[in-house]
C-alpha cells in the first residue's frame, strides 16, 4: 500500500447553531469544489436544489461545482471506503479530497480516532486538517458548557468565529479560545475571502505541510515548557521543548508510556522532532491512546530547529506529564 497517495480529510465541527451548515452551504456553490467528496451526516438539512446537476441514488447527488456530496448513513469508515470504491469503478467522479461535516452535537475525537487508527480507512486517507466554527453570540464564559463544543474547540487546527458581525466580539473571542487552544489559526467568519482560503489554500498539500500551516506551533515561542495556567472547564494545553537533537527510540518510548498511562485525557497531541537518526524532522500526530509519528518533513521550516510538542488534555496532569518526558527524553542525555 505504501504506493497510494492517501486521499486529504478535513473535519469540518461546530456546535448547534454555530453556522457550520451555512458555511458548507456557501462552500458548495464555489467551482473550487471541483473533484471533492463531501460527506454531511444528514445531506437534507442543506439545501441542495439550486447546486444539482443530478441525483446518483438516494444518497449521492453531484453538484455543478463538479464535488459529490453523500449522506453519511452508516459509521464514518464505511462511507468513506464505499466512496473510494465507487469512485475507482467509475460509478462517480474521481475525487482528490474529503470534507466531512459532523452533526452539531458530535465529539470530533471518536472521528479523529478512526482516521489514525483504523488501517483500512488510513491506508486510503489521511487527517488534513480539523476546522471548527464557533459562535460568539454564544458565551464561552457559563459555568456549564457543553463538553462537545469545548472538544470541537480544543482539537481544532483552525477555528472560524461566526456572527461577528452581531456580537462584534472577534477579540474578546480570540483571548477566550487561546485560554482553550493556544495554537489554532483563528479567522474571522465575516471574511468571506479568508474563511474560503482555509478549504482551498494547500488543499493539495499533503499532510506534513497543513500541519504547519496550521500554526500549531509558532504560537508557542517561549524558550521554556509552556504550561497554560488558565484552565478551561479542565481542559489545558502544554508545549515541551528539547534543545538538542532527541533519540527516536526515547521519543517513542515516552510515546507508548503517555498513550498508556493518560491516553484517555489526550485529546490531541501533535510534534516537531529532531531526532538524532535523521537530518529531516519527524511530525508527530495522534489521539488518546493513538500517537504515532505521521511522516518526515524535508527541511525545517525555520531557522528554529528546537523539538516541541503540544499537548492538549483534560485534568490537571501536566506535572506528570513533564516528569515523563524529562526521565524518559531528556534526562538519559545528561547523564
Amino acid at each position: 500500500m505504501s504506493g497510494i497517495k492517501r486521499i486529504p480529510v478535513t473535519l469540518l465541527t461546530g456546535f448547534l447553531g454555530s453556522g457550520k451548515t451555512t458555511l458548507l452551504h456557501r462552500l458548495l456553490a464555489d467551482d473550487r469544489m471541483a473533484h471533492t467528496a463531501v460527506i454531511i451526516n444528514e445531506i437534507g438539512e442543506v439545501g441542495l436544489d439550486h447546486l444539482l446537476i443530478g441525483r446518483l441514488d438516494d444518497d449521492i447527488v453531484l453538484l455543478k461545482s463538479g464535488c459529490v456530496c453523500c449522506s453519511m448513513k452508516t459509521e464514518l469508515s464505511e462511507t468513506l471506503k464505499l466512496l473510494y470504491c465507487r469512485a475507482e469503478a467509475g460509478e462517480i467522479p474521481v475525487f482528490d479530497r474529503v470534507i466531512v461535516e459532523t452533526t452539531g452535537m458530535a465529539d470530533p475525537i471518536p472521528l479523529l480516532k478512526l482516521l489514525l487508527a483504523d488501517e483500512s480507512v488510513a491506508t486510503l486517507f489521511s487527517v488534513q486538517t480539523v476546522i471548527a466554527t464557533v459562535d460568539t453570540l454564544l458565551s464561552l464564559n457559563v459555568p456549564h458548557q457543553r463538553t462537545e463544543r469545548l472538544r470541537q474547540i480544543a482539537v481544532a487546527d483552525k477555528i472560524i468565529l461566526t456572527k461577528t458581525d452581531l456580537s462584534h466580539a472577534f477579540t474578546t473571542f480570540t483571548k477566550r479560545i487561546r485560554t482553550l487552544n493556544a495554537s489554532a489559526e483563528i479567522i474571522d467568519g465575516a471574511d468571506v475571502a479568508a474563511v474560503a482560503l482555509v478549504i482551498f489554500d494547500r488543499e493539495k498539500y499533503p499532510v506534513t505541510r497543513s500541519l504547519l500551516g496550521a500554526q500549531w506551533f509558532t504560537h508557542q515561542t517561549n524558550s521554556q515548557n509552556a504550561f497554560n495556567n488558565a484552565p478551561h472547564h479542565n481542559i489545558f494545553t502544554l508545549c515541551l521543548y528539547a534543545n538538542q537533537a532527541l533519540s527516536w527510540a526515547r521519543v517513542t518510548h515516552f510515546l507508548q508510556k503517555l498513550a498508556r498511562l493518560y491516553g484517555v485525557n489526550l485529546l490531541r497531541i501533535k510534534g516537531l522532532i529532531q531526532v538524532e537518526e535523521s537530518l529531516r524532522p519527524v511530525i508527530l500526530h495522534g489521539v488518546q491512546h493513538y500517537l504515532f509519528p505521521e511522516s518526515y518533513l524535508n527541511a525545517w521550516p525555520d531557522d528554529d530547529h528546537r523539538s516541541r510538542i503540544v499537548l492538549i488534555f483534560e485534568g490537571e496532569i501536566h506535572q506528570q506529564i513533564q516528569a515523563l518526558f524529562d526521565a524518559i527524553v531528556l534526562e538519559p542525555m545528561t547523564t
